[in-house]
């Protein structure tokens, strides 16, 4: 239900940072938003410093983008709480100042998204939801979520 891309230039995260940081964000969004585990996911993907502008100019230090993803029905100040505490925990793995670190939520309405082959039920209606996936799904989720 949420899906946090990063996208990073002119640092190197090793392996070890990056299941740190995907850790870090999938607790973060399941504690701040009270959705299970297994609804975040997290990709990584490195880009050539060359590749990257701010107002048209080639980036000159190492920066971190945050895209979030999230299903749409949450407040102002629940998505204010999520963005301040990804970038402290992103900021404590990597090691960026908090200037090189931009983060964004997007949200998306959750009849416009499928995750488990399912359409996804508004927030609030998770275990509705859940009862109705196959039990080999169900089971794949418990253990995500343990």
């Amino acid at each position: 239900m949420a899906t946090y891309s990063i996208n990073y230039a002119g640092i190197s995260l090793t392996t070890h940072q990056k299941f740190t940081i995907a850790k870090a964000i999938t607790k973060i969004h399941a504690d701040v938003t009270g959705a299970e585990t297994y609804f975040a996911q997290v990709i990584f993907k490195q880009l050539d410093p060359h590749d990257c502008f701010i107002g048209s100019v080639l980036l000159d230090e190492p920066h971190l983008f945050l895209s979030g993803q999230i299903r749409s029905g949450r407040g102002e100040q629940m998505k204010k709480q999520l963005l301040v505490e990804l970038e402290v925990a992103i900021q404590s793995v990597s090691g960026l100042a908090g200037h090189q670190i931009w983060a964004y939520i997007d949200e998306i309405i959750p009849c416009q998204m499928i995750e488990y082959g399912q359409i996804l039920p508004a927030v609030g209606d998770d275990s509705v939801w859940f009862s109705t996936l196959p039990v080999g799904i169900q089971k794949k989720l418990n253990f995500l979520n343990s």
